[in-house]
Parts: structure tokens; C-alpha cells; sequence
């Protein structure tokens, strides 16, 4: 592809900046996160027993998994495969977004969280090819499914397509910051990346900026693990706030530390 070309100088793109970009600490916050991701590992394995209130387990379980995409970040970022780690940071913060939006109607969000397997189920019923079970599984299900039907304006029966009733948008919305402030820059970025669109494949070729490709891509690298590590440690708090976990002091440890590098990156000189 010639770089070169008019057409192309003459075109737009988002994520531009003023001055140089710093070069981040790349080895640094690698290392911060694996830090964190050994202290968050040595703090869950203290823990055998799962929670017996349904909330409580919702969040243990959900944290579990996203957990599990931190640490497939782990083995991204290190590599410099930033596009297939927007794609995991995605996942990773909409099941944290799932675990704060929960807490704050904790016995009827888990609820709703746990009864909407049946409408994912009645999806693949309907998929399968052979919808024949699908009149015994709907007289079987219909006090569950109820809860996720609705009428539209035309007065049509609708179904959600989420738990929530709401969409990312307005979950977002309602936590407020930092959330809502996530949603609208590194959600969508990351979401370019997950539906390979236009401008996840060709950013390369406009963000000219960088003094190097090098120093482009550890940054695109940096910037995931910075927000992952930052977004782990809220789920750490609402476990504590939840009282599914004790404390996180060694996680609140390596933080500190983590913090410690950021504040002293410096630009070039």
C-alpha cells in the first residue's frame, strides 16, 4: 500500500494528538501488570468457598471470568498483539461494568443476570435448526421469560437483548464516571478492534506521529495494561465493599507501585 498517495493524505482519522507522544515505560507496566495479576492470584486462592447469597456469587463468579481475560492479556500484550488485546480489554470491561452495574440493585439484577440463560438458551433452540422442543420450553420457561418481553410503540411483543433491560450505553450512563467517560473513548476504540472495522485496520497508516513503529505499538500495548490493571483493582473493591473477600492490600501494594512508574514517565528531553 503506497502511503504515499493524496487520496490518503487527504483523508481523516480520529486518535491524533498534539507534540510527540511519550514513549511509556513498556517493559515497566508489563512487569506492574503481571505484578498485579501474581498478587490478585495469590489473594484469590485464599478463598475456597463460594458465596451462599446470590449476589455475592454473581459478582465471585463473574470477577473469576474476568479475571481470566486479564490474564489472557498477560500473553497478548507482551507479544505487542494490541489489536487482539482491544478486543479481550473489551470483554474484560463489560463484565466488570456487569459486576458495578449489579451492585447497585444487587438481589434483582443477579437474579435477572442468572434467568436470562433461558432466553440465551431459546436463541439457540431457535438456531439449531430443530425448533420442535421449542413449545415445551417456552410453557416451561414462560415465568422467566416474561421478565424480558416488552411492548414496543406499535404495541408489538418485543424481547431484550440484554439482562440488564438497558443497553452498555445506558448502563454506562447510570454508573456515571468513570464509566460513562470509558464508554464513550476506550469502549468504542476497543469495540473498532472486536468488529475489525476500517478504522482498528488502517490507524497504522495515520498515526504518523510516532517517531517510530516501535514506539507506537508498545504505547498501544501500555495503554491496555494501564486501564486493565486500573479496572481490576475496582473489581477488587467491590468484592471487599461486598464482603466476598477480606481485603486486597497486597493488590492495593503493587498498585502503589504501579502508580509510582506512571507519575514519573516523562516526555523525551
Amino acid at each position: 500500500m503506497n502511503t504515499d498517495a493524496p487520496n490518503l493524505h487527504n483523508t481523516l482519522f480520529l486518535g491524533t494528538c498534539k507534540g510527540a507522544p511519550v514513549p511509556l515505560p513498556f517493559a515497566e507496566i508489563l512487569q506492574h501488570h503481571a505484578d498485579v495479576r501474581e498478587a490478585t492470584t495469590t489473594l484469590m486462592h485464599t478463598e475456597h468457598t463460594l458465596p451462599s447469597d446470590l449476589p455475592s456469587f454473581v459478582s465471585m463468579i463473574s470477577f473469576v471470568y474476568a479475571f481470566n481475560t486479564y490474564k489472557a492479556l498477560g500473553l497478548l500484550l507482551p507479544e505487542l498483539y494490541h489489536e487482539s488485546g482491544a478486543v479481550v480489554f473489551r470483554q474484560f470491561w463489560e463484565v466488570s461494568l456487569n459486576l458495578h452495574w449489579i451492585e447497585r440493585d444487587p438481589v434483582a439484577r443477579a437474579q435477572d443476570f442468572c434467568n436470562f440463560t433461558v432466553m440465551e438458551y431459546r436463541k439457540f433452540i431457535q438456531k439449531s435448526g430443530d425448533s420442535s422442543p421449542l413449545q415445551d420450553f417456552d410453557d416451561a420457561t414462560m415465568r422467566f421469560q416474561e421478565r424480558f418481553h416488552y411492548r414496543d410503540n406499535r404495541g408489538r411483543n418485543q424481547k431484550h437483548n440484554a439482562f440488564a433491560l438497558k443497553n452498555i450505553y445506558n448502563r454506562a450512563e447510570e454508573l456515571g464516571e468513570p464509566w460513562k467517560r470509558e464508554y464513550e473513548l476506550v469502549y468504542n476504540l476497543a469495540s473498532l478492534h472486536a468488529h475489525g472495522a476500517p478504522g482498528a485496520i488502517l490507524q497504522q497508516y495515520f498515526r504518523q506521529y510516532y517517531s517510530a513503529p516501535e514506539v507506537r505499538e508498545r504505547n498501544s500495548v501500555c495503554l491496555i495494561a494501564i486501564l486493565s490493571i486500573i479496572i481490576l483493582l475496582r473489581d477488587l473493591h467491590l468484592l471487599v465493599r461486598l464482603g466476598v473477600i477480606p481485603n486486597c492490600d497486597e493488590v492495593e501494594m503493587a498498585f502503589a507501585s504501579f502508580q509510582n512508574t506512571i507519575a514519573s514517565a516523562k516526555p523525551p528531553t
